[in-house]
């Protein structure tokens, strides 16, 4: 078995969520932030295209795009969201076998990573689509992901592979469900979108990427897994 590079790469890309989604990032230690160019309505892997009515998403000026990723619709803006991938190989001490277990280190990582600014905890519990989380990511709670009360504050969704695992995770500045939500085919769905329970963090996007690499570059080691898991 080979040793997995335990520093922590550094990209800070700009582009289309399509491009993005489209990149086969290597299986290694790295943070990826994607600074979007337009607003983009991201469909989950699983979701059928009828999940947003296109012909509006055009008339709206938004891009639609689909990930390699489960989980329900994520929003994403050139300012009022942060979105960040995490790799990591199948070789490294973070690596879960188990998916239920897979991504709580991570969240404890951006507990402790947003500390300064807000006092969140990591969810645990089973998975749970809620009533929309089907459709719309941030109605759902997955284990790993980040919440202020009930207040979801990090949302995550992750591919693995037989090279590693890649984790796809978002923040919002400001939640503003009304610029997109209306994309969404279904009348019951919209109706409801204002209404999830979504925490922000309005602090700059380079200061909170900025924190989210200095708490990675923190995990170096054999033991990071234990520290983390």
């Amino acid at each position: 078995m080979t040793t997995p590079l335990m520093e922590w790469g550094r990209h800070d890309w700009t582009g289309t969520a399509a491009d993005f989604h489209a990149m086969e990032l290597p299986a290694e230690r790295a943070l990826w932030w994607c600074q979007v160019q337009d607003p983009t309505v991201i469909l989950g892997s699983t979701q059928t295209v009828d999940d947003v009515d296109q012909n509006i998403a055009v008339e709206s000026g938004l891009l639609v795009s689909r990930r390699r990723s489960g989980g329900g619709a994520v929003f994403v803006h050139p300012t009022d969201s942060v979105w960040v991938d995490i790799t990591i190989s199948r070789n490294d001490p973070l690596w879960k076998d188990d998916v239920v277990q897979s991504m709580l280190w991570l969240g404890d990582l951006f507990v402790a990573a947003l500390s300064s600014w807000v006092q969140a905890q990591v969810y645990r519990d089973s998975f749970s689509t809620g009533v929309d989380g089907r459709v719309v990511c941030f109605a759902s709670s997955s284990p790993g992901e980040v919440f202020v009360g009930t207040d979801k504050l990090v949302g995550i969704s992750q591919r693995r592979s037989r090279d590693g695992a890649r984790f796809q995770c978002v923040l919002y500045r400001q939640w503003q469900p009304a610029e997109w939500s209306h994309v969404l085919a279904s009348p019951d769905v919209r109706s409801r979108v204002a209404d999830i329970p979504v925490a922000t963090l309005d602090i700059p996007a380079l200061t909170l990427v900025n924190a989210i690499s200095e708490q990675l570059s923190l995990l170096g080691g054999e033991e990071s897994g234990e520290i983390w898991g």
